[in-house]
């Protein structure tokens, strides 16, 4: 028996308004969301008709006026922790204008907290994990109680069932449907990339790493890929698309550094010819000079790597598995090899102290970066370090909505060892030692002219208030 094909519209939560208040809005990316454009992918894939609205770029009017016009009977919504109250609210809206219509919620927060979230929202199904194929048989009507992978309100209780296993050969996903979007409506800053607009591209999914303060409740920590092949149809897809450059979003597109070297070598052979950059960062222990040579002549321009601290003990302490040597090493490499270099790093880890934030500082100046960003570490739910720091009694409140991470610290938790008007001090010496460094200044001038990008990079440097600096 053939199914009706049935209506599903999927939304995209306000997440852009996290940046509001921060020195990094100028430089907030705006991107059409992978996770639904792989969720709009398998469903079309089965004949059901599908729409995207991302709150980012329209108005709470025009979700209503899709509500009245498309006429959905499910809705998804995929969300992070901080938005938990907006996906409360907009499901609450939903059920108000039609109660019929199912709601299915998914992300890494429904995953860490399928019960809570359940209750927190007036959703009826929380897919946990990789939602790729467990939307598809949701969608068809299969009896909730047979599904892994969901939780559900059944008779005014919840019931979870057994996580799904994951997908081990990610060729079988269907092709994320960027279709869908009104790609020429997303820009992103001058800063973070070179052209517009930006599609995200997943190359692999996992991660075989065990830092702290990292959240695997989606994706585990099962290194799983798509075959160089795969990832050359999706990069010639997304080109054909129109997008003009591609942000990279695994874990650690470089697990398996044999891959990624095929993957280099399939776009160098067949011409691809569109910018990329390791957006999400790469691990400094797991690149050579070979691979960066490759990825530069591939068409990447820019590589980000998570560094966090430039203290050797800070690092071991969160499980972060690299050393100083491999950070520098990685650095030089790519600079040899033509590509901009990007460092993130964190303040506030467990064990930090005044003098090893004084370290982060002068080993970032040192390594000569052409982008730095540090953050003040906020311990996301279901992480090792929010679950220490529960268990130290530090955590001041499950308020999930002030989880983001340019929210005030200060309101979250209390540091083991620092004051947080010294951590918050030492955030903007990091900034202005880094980027009012004459060396720097002399060299950002250098690549703005270079890449035609100095009126926007000016912008940026002019709105920013370097001496009253708040997150």
């Amino acid at each position: 028996m053939t199914l009706k094909p049935k209506r599903i519209l999927l939304l995209d939560l306000p997440f852009e308004r996290f940046y509001e208040k921060t020195i990094t809005k100028g430089i907030a990316p705006s991107t059409c969301s992978l996770a639904l454009a792989c969720l709009a992918g398998s469903l079309m894939e089965k004949g059901h008709e599908v729409e995207i609205f991302d709150f980012n770029i329209y108005e709470d009017e025009d979700f209503f006026k899709i509500l009245e016009r498309f006429k959905p009977d499910f809705v998804g919504i995929t969300f992070v922790t901080p938005l938990i109250k907006e996906a409360a609210r907009i499901s609450q809206k939903i059920k108000e204008i039609n109660e019929k219509i199912i709601i299915v919620i998914g992300g890494a927060h429904a995953s860490s907290f399928p019960e809570s979230s359940l209750k927190e929202t007036s959703s009826d199904i929380a897919v946990i994990g990789e939602g790729d194929f467990v939307i598809q048989e949701i969608v068809e009507g299969k009896n909730l109680s047979d599904l892994k992978g969901i939780a559900f309100k059944q008779n005014g209780k919840i019931v979870v069932n057994e996580r799904k296993e994951f997908i081990e050969d990610l060729d079988v996903l269907p092709y994320p449907e960027y279709s869908l979007y009104e790609i020429n409506r997303y820009r992103v800053a001058s800063t973070v990339a070179r052209k517009n607009p930006v599609a995200w591209v997943e190359t692999s999914r996992g991660c075989v790493y065990q830092c702290i303060f990292c959240n695997k409740n989606c994706f585990g920590s099962t290194f799983r890929t798509k075959s160089p092949q795969r990832v050359l149809k999706e990069f010639v897809r997304v080109k054909k698309l129109g997008f003009k450059e591609v942000f990279i979003v695994d874990d650690s597109f470089t697990t398996d550094m044999q891959r990624a070297k095929e993957i280099c070598d399939l776009l160098i052979l067949n011409k691809i010819n569109i910018d990329w950059s390791t957006f999400t960062g790469i691990r400094v222990n797991r690149v050579d000079l070979e691979l960066l040579q490759k990825m530069k002549k591939a068409g990447c321009y820019r590589v980000y790597f998570g560094i966090e601290s430039g203290n050797q003990e800070i690092l071991k302490r969160v499980k972060k598995g690299i050393t100083l040597e491999q950070v520098k090493n990685a650095v030089d490499w790519s600079k040899k090899a033509g590509l901009e270099t990007v460092g993130y790093f964190m303040f506030g880890l467990p064990g930090e102290t005044e003098q090893t934030m004084r370290q982060t500082i002068n080993f970032a100046k040192s390594l000569n970066l052409d982008l730095a960003k540090v953050n003040i570490t906020i311990p996301l739910p279901a992480t090792e370090l929010f679950n220490e720091l529960d268990r130290e009694k530090n955590i001041k409140t499950y308020d999930w909505e002030k989880f983001k991470f340019h929210s005030t610290p200060s309101e979250i938790y209390n540091h083991q060892v620092l004051s947080w008007p010294t951590i918050e001090e030492y955030y903007r010496k990091f900034y202005q030692e880094v980027y009012l460094n004459p060396k720097y200044i002399l060299r950002k001038l250098k690549n703005s002219l270079r890449n035609k990008t100095l009126i926007d990079d000016a912008k940026i440097a002019l709105s920013t208030n370097w001496f009253k600096m708040k997150r």
